[in-house]
């Protein structure tokens, strides 16, 4: 009876050993399986709340396709003591990364989206500022793909070879608020603003065809008004004046001060010295539109241009009383009424000042 009972004991023991083997073979290889990235290829978008828990974090991160398994993660995090250590932003990170390489990513902050916004109305000089400033891409490298990338958004293809033009993709480059990361290259920052202003600008190309407008037409006229108009309402008006103007007889220069101000820079007051300065785009010299945008327009100035208001205005000057808004004229004698009120607007409120 001795020799079963011990018999027994060794055939349970090879069992359980055999068995505790099974299981630590089993998660061993479930936790290799686990360590590896998943097999995907592009990015994904994760966002690390203030205040998540690594565990959290680790659990977001398995939903965006970033790791196998959250669990796993977050257990990984805490054995290399850096839970409390992972950043809270929005990221976009490379699927494919090693768990050590996203771990080191959020304690980082690396790959973390700089959310930049570019307004109405931007040069590409402004929006290349802004983008170093924020950390996006250097200005010289962003201005350089300006100048000389190469794209292919369909639209590019209607845009003159005019030496006259100082920037090649000014006025397209379309005023929006859009996600980067850190040290992003330059060519495909500037591809980003390019294919957001291909998906506003292709429902709008049947309209351009029944004006028997161009493309770089109604961006250069859209482009004027969005420097000058103040209010929302008063575009369709000042879009209504540059018409009247180009399609006058005889002949009149639009005579628009932004255009100064693109050549010179800004100005608070523009001097008749300033009105004789010999460039392309100085509509008080030379008639017609200037060779091309002066400025990112948004869709309120594009549509401005693109529907016009029927007025009989040939003139306008900012009232200068704090409301941004502008008296219109028909006449030159009401323009020169105007102007004194204006000059009248503008000492009052510096007075008050």
């Amino acid at each position: 009876m001795i020799r079963v009972h011990r018999i027994n004991a060794r055939r349970i023991w090879v069992a359980v050993t055999a068995a505790i083997v099974l299981v630590v073979a089993a998660v061993a290889g479930w936790a290799v399986w686990a360590s590896l990235p998943p097999a995907a290829s592009g990015t994904a978008r994760l966002v690390v709340q203030p205040g998540m828990s690594s565990y959290q974090i680790a659990q977001a991160c398995e939903q965006a396709g970033l790791v196998r398994s959250g669990a796993w993660f977050a257990l990984w995090i805490h054995l290399h003591g850096a839970s409390g250590r992972l950043r809270a932003g929005e990221y976009v990170i490379a699927k494919g990364t090693s768990m050590n390489q996203l771990m080191g990513l959020l304690e980082r902050g690396q790959g973390m989206v700089v959310r930049v916004t570019i307004p109405e109305g931007f040069t590409v000089v402004q929006i290349a500022d802004r983008l170093q400033a924020a950390g996006v891409c250097s200005r010289a490298a962003f201005l350089d793909e300006v100048q000389h990338g190469s794209f292919t958004e369909p639209f590019l293809k209607t845009l003159p070879s005019d030496k006259r033009i100082k920037y090649r993709l000014e006025g397209y480059l379309f005023p929006d608020t859009y996600d980067f990361v850190p040290n992003e290259p330059a060519h495909q920052v500037v591809d980003t603003f390019l294919a957001n202003f291909q998906r506003h600008m292709d429902p709008l190309l049947p309209q351009l065809a029944a004006r028997k407008l161009t493309l770089p037409q109604l961006i250069t006229e859209a482009s004027l008004i969005e420097r000058e108009a103040k209010v929302d309402d008063e575009r369709p008006i000042i879009a209504s004046v540059i018409e009247n103007r180009l399609h006058h007889r005889p002949p009149m220069k639009l005579q628009i001060d932004a255009t100064l101000e693109y050549i010179l820079g800004h100005r608070d007051v523009l001097t008749l010295q300033d009105t004789r300065v010999n460039d392309p785009y100085n509509t008080y010299l030379y008639p017609g539109l200037p060779p091309g945008p002066i400025a990112s327009p948004g869709m309120a100035s594009i549509e401005a241009a693109l529907h016009p208001a029927e007025t009989p205005y040939l003139y306008y000057v900012a009232r200068n009383d704090g409301s941004g808004r502008h008296y219109f004229a028909v006449t030159e004698q009401e323009q020169l009424a105007n102007e004194q009120k204006s000059k009248q607007n503008l000492e009052r409120e510096q007075g008050g000042a």
